[in-house]
């Protein structure tokens, strides 16, 4: 009897083995690092648009802890609100997300994503609040790639868990994902 994997399983296992021989290599030890990525932007209640942010990460013992600012910029337009009920919540769609956190890497030229936690603060249109952010990524180095041994590819999903009210409602709970995808350069 065989066992199958479902989709999202497989998906999962294909990224890990690719990034297997990467490890073979070996890295030199940055302090820091910039990055610029871009992806989806889920807002619970509004629908999904494109994101875009730029983070700033800072190393502790070898790569395997990290500290990280980052912020982002994006949308919470929402087609279902404009074409259903001709309602807007906001008085603009503009999404601006800031972030500290501090994330885990286990292997940090390895197979396995580093896990992350901290704070963000969110402004949807003109409200703001504060959130707490789970997630996981995984920085992949790239090197001897265009001549340099500092530049490399990361990706990360993040949870921004935070209690929202909408016209005088009782305040629930939203989780904000976010998935993208960048170029990492380290110094």
């Amino acid at each position: 009897m065989t066992m199958k994997l479902p989709p999202c399983a497989r998906v999962l296992a294909l990224t890990l083995l690719c990034t297997a021989p990467l490890t073979l290599s070996a890295q030199p030890r940055f302090e820091q690092s910039i990055s610029l990525s871009g992806g989806l932007y889920a807002a619970s209640g509004f629908g999904t648009n494109f994101y875009y942010d730029g983070r700033y990460d800072y190393f502790i013992f070898g790569g395997r802890y990290f500290v990280e600012a980052s912020l982002g910029i994006g949308s919470v337009d929402s087609k279902v609100l404009s074409t259903v009920t001709k309602a807007q919540l906001f008085e603009s769609n503009n999404l601006v997300t800031y972030e500290f956190s501090f994330a885990y890497d286990y292997a940090p030229t390895g197979n396995f994503p580093f896990i992350l936690f901290g704070v963000a603060g969110i402004k949807e249109g003109e409200e703001s609040t504060f959130a707490g952010v789970i997630g996981l990524g995984k920085r992949i180095p790239l090197p001897g790639l265009f001549g340099s041994n500092s530049l490399g590819f990361r990706y990360d999903i993040r949870d921004q868990i935070m209690s929202q009210r909408l016209n005088n409602s009782d305040p629930f709970i939203v989780h904000n994902i976010s998935a993208t995808v960048g170029l990492q350069i380290y110094f």
